[in-house]
């Protein structure tokens, strides 16, 4: 068992005041750590970071009123931070499929953050493809848990776009799994189901 009170990185939260305003994880006890935290430690020599508003480089008549977590126009990067809302309806699903290539289409590389993966040194270089000498997110903590957030709370078309997501990270799988499978309870997990999934791809 980790001793969260000695981890400095805390589970991921679009910004330090959301991370502070949710508290720490009811499962695990785990403070929250806002992203643009976490991109100052990748990108320690990138300043222009912008949150939450229209990307106002793109011509007018391809302006659109989407809204992207974070972009730095230095580094052509928007970072998107994707909440459990984001897989809780095909029509969600859709809108960040369509988010996606609008912003590759004005030329920005899109990276996608899950909100049950957490930003580990490994997760960090495979996204950003960014090597970061300090340890980051202790990989041995799961991020699911019966008291916040599991497979069952999400749609159909959510846990297939999940278990899409955890094969990329199948370190953060693992660990999840042990987890969600501990409670014992496959209706508040759906531990099963998404492996059903998981291994199907």
């Amino acid at each position: 068992m980790v001793d969260v009170s000695k981890e400095k990185w805390g589970f991921l939260r679009e910004t330090a005041e959301a991370a502070l305003k949710a508290g720490p994880d009811a499962d695990t006890g785990l403070k929250r750590t806002g992203l643009e935290e976490y991109l100052h430690a990748i990108f320690p020599e990138v300043s222009d970071w912008v949150h939450d508003r229209v990307v106002d480089t793109a011509p007018k008549e391809k302006r659109s009123r989407r809204r992207p977590d974070f972009r730095s126009e230095s580094l052509k990067l928007i970072v998107e931070f994707d909440v459990l809302p984001h897989y809780q309806t095909p029509e969600a699903i859709k809108r960040d499929e369509e988010g996606t290539a609008y912003y590759e289409g004005l030329g920005y590389k899109v990276v996608r953050i899950p909100f049950f993966i957490q930003l580990t040194n490994r997760a960090v270089e495979q996204l950003f493809g960014v090597k970061v000498e300090e340890p980051l997110f202790n990989e041995a903590i799961p991020s699911m848990g019966v008291k916040g957030i599991t497979p069952v709370r999400i749609c159909g078309a959510g846990i297939l776009r999940m278990a899409r997501d955890f094969k990329r990270f199948p370190e953060q799988y693992a660990v999840n799994r042990k987890a969600l499978l501990a409670a014992n309870d496959e209706c508040l997990t759906g531990a099963n189901l998404l492996e059903l999934v998981y291994r199907s791809l």
